[in-house]
């Protein structure tokens, strides 16, 4: 999708730079609901050289085009009891050996799973499964943060995943009051930088948005974010946005990308900055991250969609919305791509021809959810109520948080208390 005022560029540099065939078309806000229907073996994007990118593309294009047209023109329901089946497998089971791989990251497979029956209206997430994932956090939880694994250095990923859990714990008994808050605050205060940024490991993690949104996040929901905490971070994070509207990790000169603009994006809305942003190039650069052929949403400029951006781009979207910017992207077309073309047998995928997976099902879920709510801007970040479009298959969430509204809102309620 290309703005009226750049179309004119776009033109000129396609036609006599890169030597493009195929015209660009101006996507306004009038054309969204356009579909582009193509068949399964017609070559939609063309170029004077191929390269495996176009190739690719062209692939994962064929393959939407099929599933659409065995959907007939209508959109499939979402098979909630098959999706449930596979985020609940790991909180029952033992994880076999192929798992290892994520021994690292045992918070973030509890949030994903949780967050996902969670969103689905599940009552699996009881109290008797509450008190045993709080069990599990806290065997992961050091003298200051949450470690990914036994006998790993903490940081503030992990952290972050496990205080997104800990917010999913609303029916166990004492279980918000066992979290250490001093602790994870002088945590927090350790992995400051004197530049207003923030390490997600001390002493050599990386200092970029991600570390950034996890840290005001954390201190956000849990009533602990200080002017300490708070000093150099908008100034951060204005400098991590690029010439193409979105945000990359650092700054000056990373490339844009969907994940960074998220966390730049939701951090900035937690210190209340975020009408220091250049909102208007924002606006452009999610709108243009979605296909019109595929219907989803990439993560940067010239990448195949995935449905995980469907929440890291399609939340954005939402954080912008709610703080009255406006809408950016079609979310029936995103919802169209979600449940024609990213269902699986078990779970959500990335995209046709990949396996579901834990990640992709949180992610596509919260990403679906943004396409059946409105959102509006409440007295907090926490506050960020939901309007629903029709009969939602998600039950309301806060976008910044990317967690059920009502459990940001109760969790957020205790600490103001406490």
């Amino acid at each position: 999708m290309v703005s009226g005022r750049n179309l004119k560029r776009v033109h000129f540099i396609n036609r006599t730079l890169l030597g493009r065939q195929r015209k660009v078309v101006d996507m306004g806000t009038e054309d969204r609901n356009e579909y582009v229907d193509i068949g399964e073996d017609e070559l939609l994007v063309q170029s004077k050289y191929m390269t495996e990118t176009i190739e690719e593309r062209n692939d994962l294009i064929r393959a939407c085009a099929k599933l659409y047209k065995e959907a007939g023109g209508s959109v499939p329901a979402l098979r909630v009891s098959a999706h449930q089946k596979l985020v609940e497998w790991p909180l029952r089971s033992p994880m076999p050996a192929q798992f290892t791989t994520l021994d690292a990251a045992q918070p973030w497979v509890l949030y994903w799973t949780a967050n996902a029956l969670t969103l689905t209206g599940s009552d699996l997430v009881d109290q008797e499964m509450q008190q045993r994932l709080v069990k599990k956090l806290e065997a992961l939880f050091t003298s200051l943060g949450y470690a990914g694994g036994l006998h790993q250095l903490p940081n503030i990923a992990c952290t972050y995943a496990a205080i997104e859990t800990f917010v999913l714990c609303d029916s166990s008994p004492d279980a918000w009051s066992r979290i250490n808050r001093v602790a994870l605050y002088q945590f927090l205060l350790r992995l400051k930088e004197p530049e207003g940024g923030f390490r997600t490991v001390c002493p050599v993690g990386e200092v970029d948005a991600r570390a950034m949104y996890t840290v005001l996040s954390v201190a956000s929901l849990l009533q602990i974010l200080t002017p300490d905490l708070a000093k150099g971070c908008a100034d951060f994070l204005l400098g991590c946005q690029t010439y193409e509207g979105g945000f990359g990790a650092c700054p000056g000169g990373d490339e844009a990308h969907g994940g960074y603009t998220f966390c730049a994006v939701a951090a900035l809305a937690i210190i209340g900055a975020l009408d220091r942003a250049d909102t208007r190039a924002l606006l452009d650069w999610c709108s243009a991250r979605q296909k019109n052929e595929e219907r989803g949403l990439s993560g940067r400029t010239n990448k195949l969609v995935d449905s995980c951006y469907s929440f890291w781009v399609g939340g954005t979207a939402a954080i912008l919305e709610a703080y009255g910017y406006g809408e950016c992207i079609d979310k029936d077309a995103m919802a169209s791509y979600l449940l024609t073309c990213c269902q699986d047998t078990y779970g959500m995928r990335d995209k046709p021809g990949k396996p579901a997976d834990f990640y992709h099902t949180n992610y596509a879920l919260l990403g679906l959810a943004v396409t059946q709510y409105n959102f509006a801007a409440g007295e907090t970040p926490a506050d960020i109520e939901c309007t629903p479009i029709g009969t939602p298959d998600i039950c309301p969430i806060n976008p910044v948080y990317g967690l059920p509204a009502k459990n940001v809102r109760s969790f957020v309620a205790h600490f103001r208390q406490a």
